[in-house]
């Protein structure tokens, strides 16, 4: 049994929380505010706090530094239904033992308090001061959730990484906020092409103090002889040696094809991938599509000195449902080119025009069989049953209720991207939530 001490002003999700954990077998405290959160702390120790950002006074995050300057070993769990990719790297690179966001998985909580008992809490992170660039990824899905709290952990330890992801996926923009949220931002961060860098540029990068990060790009590019040079460096010391800049690498290609076929080194391969960035397709988080688009809007808007307010919703139908071959990188083309050539403050389908290949819109191969096997399966329970329910009615209400209930919980309850998702307008989705 844990004592756990929630800190959070919203009542309904303090009251679930207290059923949940009572259910669970753990003691629950509530606070709802960080001032007595604080307070709470001070009168007895807690195994856990659990506690959000945004309340009035004083915020989650600054409660946290000041949790862990009084109590550098208290596991605290910092939640957030608002959260950006810099809030989540901000709370663990402040000290949080782990980010979570609203609305809660239940499972996700239960696996933290197991880990509350199974880990050493983090070491104690400095505040990253002023002049901190403003974060340049985006998207809430869990898969980038997780890349968050790599990136939080890597911060506050110099360490090598090995970045992996298909081109376009971002993996330049993950070097970067590693290197902007690190010790070393106050230095340059370089981005090296392992297909193009000769044996003394590559030399004097490798042994430059004056680099704060030296990021390596498709490291399974680099020559053997110039793979044997890093692994060299590495042999050396830690990636945070004082006469060398830290190291990043970074690959497209499969590792294990990879080590196969021998295009690494096992050694170099080792070396690089103390902590590994696995980053997701942007087919496997559609879900985050709505908030790129608004994110290249933005930036468009203060590239172009336009005025754009959104897309149509049939834009971002096509968009959720595109195949996306070249990632988060070919999104971001669309958009702009989009920008470009629109008259209006909405960009239409129109505007799209033929940078977006509907021939590469996604289709799962056996979606269609597999559903229409099953629409087979539940009629045929229903006449061998005699059912007096209309079978019509059933199925289709029940597929629909699926559809439904699923997007919402791929989407974290987001109304907006799970009509995207579904190819129904908000106020369709209302209604079909009214009738469950």
């Amino acid at each position: 049994m844990a004592d756990i001490l929630v800190v959070d002003d919203d009542r309904s999700i303090a009251t679930a929380f207290e059923h949940f954990l009572v259910y669970e077998g753990h003691q629950f405290r509530l606070a709802s505010s960080a001032a007595d959160g604080l307070a709470a702390i001070a009168a007895r120790r807690p195994d856990l706090v659990v506690m959000d950002i945004r309340m009035p006074g004083i915020d989650g995050l600054t409660a946290l530094q000041q949790m862990r300057e009084r109590d550098p070993d208290l596991p605290v769990v910092i939640m957030t239904a608002h959260g950006t990719s810099q809030t989540s790297i901000d709370a663990i690179r402040r000290g949080a033992f782990d980010y979570l966001t609203k609305p809660l998985d239940l499972n996700s909580l239960r696996d933290v308090i197991a880990r509350v008992t199974a880990e050493p809490a983090l070491a104690e992170a400095e505040d990253p001061g002023p002049g901190v660039p403003e974060p340049v990824l985006v998207g809430s899905t869990p898969a980038m959730q997780a890349i968050y709290k790599l990136i939080g952990r890597l911060s506050t330890n110099d360490v090598v990484a090995l970045i992996t992801g298909e081109r376009g996926t971002g993996r330049h923009l993950v070097a970067s906020t590693i290197h902007i949220n690190s010790e070393r931002r106050a230095k340059p961060l370089i981005h090296v092409a392992c297909d193009m860098v000769s044996d003394l540029e590559l030399t004097t990068l490798l042994r430059n103090p004056e680099i704060g990060t030296l990021h390596l790009a498709d490291i399974e590019s680099l020559p053997p002889g110039l793979q044997a040079r890093v692994a060299a460096v590495l042999r050396e010391g830690p990636a945070g040696h004082a006469t060398h800049p830290r190291l990043l690498a970074s690959s497209v290609a499969d590792q294990a094809a990879v080590a196969r076929e021998g295009r690494v080194s096992r050694e170099l391969l080792d070396a690089l991938s103390v902590i590994t960035l696995p980053l997701p397709p942007l087919r496997e988080r559609r879900e985050d599509i709505p908030d790129l688009v608004q994110h290249f809007l933005l930036r468009a808007n203060t590239e172009l000195g336009r005025v754009f307010k959104g897309v149509e919703e049939a834009v971002t139908r096509m968009l959720v449902q595109h195949a996306w071959p070249g990632n988060v990188g070919e999104l971001e083309r669309v958009i702009r080119r989009a920008c470009i050539v629109a008259r209006g403050q909405m960009i239409s389908v129109a505007d799209l025009g033929a940078s977006l290949d509907q021939a590469a819109v996604a289709v799962a191969p056996d979606a269609e069989p597999l559903l229409s096997g099953a629409v087979r399966q539940a009629l045929h329970d229903r006449l061998v049953k005699g059912s007096s329910v209309s079978a019509y009615h059933a199925i289709t209400t029940l597929v629909e209720t699926t559809l439904v209930d699923e997007a919402l919980a791929i989407t974290n309850g987001n109304q907006l991207k799970a009509s995207a998702l579904l190819g129904l307008n908000r106020t369709t989705l209302r209604k079909k939530m009214s009738e469950e």
